[in-house]
Parts: structure tokens; C-alpha cells; sequence
């Protein structure tokens, strides 16, 4: 079987996306990590109203 993996950008309405592609097309997000979930590093700060966004998601899509 072949498999797309497509990576979309969002520009902070990612959640808001990704619920209307789930009604549309159905299943299950076999993946979903918040930026709250990435390790500390004085190098990437991520603002406190960033840390609940959506950082990388995964929704398998069958035909």
C-alpha cells in the first residue's frame, strides 16, 4: 500500500483545522503533541499562549 505524508502549516488555528478535517473525513488522530510536550531549551522558548497549540498531528485518512 502507498502512503502520503503531507505537512501542513498553520497559522495558529492548527486544532480548529484538524477538528473540521476529522468531521469531514472521520477516523482517529494517531498522533497529536502540544508544544507543552517539547523538552526545555534556553535555546526554543515558546511563549506560555503557544505551549497548549498543536505542534504535530497525525490523521490517517483510508479510501
Amino acid at each position: 500500500m502507498t502512503t502520503l505524508n503531507t505537512y501542513l502549516t498553520f497559522n495558529g488555528n492548527c486544532e480548529e483545522a484538524f477538528l473540521f478535517y476529522k468531521s469531514v473525513f472521520g477516523g482517529e488522530y494517531a498522533h497529536i503533541a502540544r508544544f507543552s510536550e517539547m523538552p526545555d531549551n534556553p535555546d526554543c522558548l515558546i511563549a506560555e499562549e503557544d505551549k497548549n497549540k498543536i505542534m504535530h498531528v497525525s490523521l490517517p485518512i483510508s479510501t
